[in-house]
């Protein structure tokens, strides 16, 4: 078949031409899949679906990434052929509710009227069940390990600081990943932060040598260009936080962390050395500028913390690896401080329950900070004994909510997650609830007894005045990942062991 649509050919040009765009949202095999025109208004469109990407012809000189064999659908199914909004806008939808096709990949692509010479972009949806993780397409080119996304000028995402000096480029469209090029080389325990303007913020780690670093860059990933910078603090372990002014808060982090083993081993106590290299300082970080200026000081030095912006334009710092104020000995913090911009300082601490680091936080739609598993030490009997065997460690299973109020904030308890574990991913879904992926589970008793140590795949949802239900797991298990909501509706995790991106259907 060489001709489209033939009866429309005749009709007279109604507008400019403009290369029509097309995005999806959706994917779900029991729910409402929709494609969206972006073209010139009041244009004749026709959106085209295929099962493969064989190129073809429609007209000469006109060629489509797909085949004509389901044209049929274009005709037949409601919306998938019309006339654009006088504002460009179309949208054509159907519903499968057919769970059986799970894994089907559609591609589709448009083409607007009268000329129908100017075919849109190539799109791709892959059907999933819902509350389930389907891999993409295809693959990272490198592991990400932590990092992080910022979208670009297309609506692509970049992906930074987590697989090394290669920046890499999701393009949701296709469900692919390419090369977005060279940048800054972070280091364990560094952060990376997607700032307002589209750049990625670098901030400390641990150097080549082992040692924390200052060392800090801007990549642009429209000009593919880094900036290399410097903090006013070297910083391993700390929390770079991007602020609903545009600026990012970096709290606390590592300052050294080197230990005598002869020492400690002749004298366990001589670990809390270790501990002293706790910051209790801040800095931000203006874009405007690309400039590092001290903030004030935290009243509890910690690493390996949260820090969360809130909606009133606070920040929530909470838990991590910290020391007693005045007698400075390790421990584990269950407080909470929220810096507040407007007078510059902390307000007073807001105490939760279960302390603990290595946990996962993250801003809800409500404006409340959901935080959830994490770590917990039991230094008590080494303190008092010098008793290394003593120590205790476990992960934790529950959840904690803290909500904002006029003189401060509050914690409550807001559920109990499946299984513990620290070092999970959270994310939004496009439902409003969060999704807690992955992490690990540890046990250590005194004395090295019941000992219990594990990754997970496992994942959970947590509903607003629902609770937390179990989920899908994902493929793999993974330790920090990374989770992106993307614009279908979906949400991306990558990272945190496995080279594989996955995506989860709410």
């Amino acid at each position: 078949m060489k001709l489209l649509f033939p009866s429309l050919l005749l009709l007279p040009a109604l507008a400019s031409a403009q290369t029509p765009h097309l995005s999806q949202t959706g994917g779900s095999t029991t729910a409402t899949t929709t494609w969206s025109i972006e073209a010139a208004p009041n244009q004749v469109y026709g959106v085209l679906l295929a099962l493969t990407e064989n190129p073809s012809e429609p007209f000469p000189g006109v060629f489509l990434d797909i085949p004509l064999d389901l044209l049929p659908l274009t005709f037949n199914l409601p919306g998938f052929l019309g006339t654009t909004s006088p504002t460009g806008n179309a949208s054509a939808s159907f519903t499968i509710a057919e769970p059986a096709l799970a894994g089907l990949t559609i591609s589709a692509q448009a083409l607007t009227g009268p000329s129908f010479d100017d075919p849109s972009n190539l799109i791709r949806v892959t059907l999933a069940n819902e509350g389930t993780f389907a891999p993409t397409l295809g693959n990272p080119i490198l592991p990400i390990a932590g990092g992080a996304a910022a979208p670009d000028a297309n609506g692509d995402l970049i992906f930074a600081g987590g697989s090394g000096p290669l920046a890499q480029r999701y393009l949701s469209d296709l469900e692919e990943f390419e090369d977005a090029g060279v940048t800054f080389g972070t280091g364990l325990l560094a952060q990376a932060t997607g700032l307002d303007d589209g750049r990625i913020l670098f901030t400390g780690g641990f150097d080549t040598a082992g040692s924390p670093t200052a060392d800090s860059a801007v990549y642009d990933p429209a000009t593919e260009i880094t900036t290399t910078l410097a903090m006013g603090q070297k910083r391993a372990g700390h929390q770079a936080t991007l602020m609903s002014d545009g600026r990012v808060m970096i709290t606390g982090g590592f300052a050294n962390l080197s230990f005598d083993l002869q020492a400690i081993l002749a004298d366990p106590l001589q670990i809390i050395s270790v501990f002293q290299g706790l910051l209790n300082t801040t800095e931000f970080f203006d874009p405007s500028t690309d400039s590092f200026a001290p903030g004030p000081n935290m009243l509890e030095p910690r690493a390996l913390h949260t820090s969360t912006a809130m909606n009133n334009g606070k920040v929530l710092v909470a838990g991590g690896l910290s020391l007693i104020p005045i007698v400075n000995l390790p421990n584990i913090s269950s407080t909470a401080y929220a810096y507040d911009p407007n007078s510059g300082s902390f307000g007073f601490p807001t105490f939760f329950s279960g302390p603990r680091l290595m946990h996962s936080a993250i801003l809800q739609p409500d404006g409340s900070v959901l935080m959830a598993g994490g770590l917990t030490v039991d230094l008590t009997g080494f303190l008092s004994s010098g008793d290394p065997l003593s120590i205790t460690i476990g992960s934790l299973d529950d959840i904690q909510r803290y909500t904002a109020t006029f003189f401060g904030g509050s914690f409550s308890g807001a559920g109990t997650m499946s299984e513990s574990r620290a070092a999970a991913g959270m994310g939004l879904t496009s439902k409003g609830d969060v999704l807690i992926a992955g992490g690990l589970r540890v046990t250590l008793g005194a004395s090295l007894t019941n000992l219990d140590f594990a990754l997970t795949a496992k994942s959970e949802v947590y509903t607003q005045g629902s609770g937390v239900m179990v989920t899908g797991s994902m493929a793999n298990p993974r330790v920090f990942p990374v989770l992106v909501p993307l614009a279908d509706g979906t949400t991306m995790i990558v990272g945190g062991g496995p080279v594989e991106a996955e995506v989860y259907q709410p």
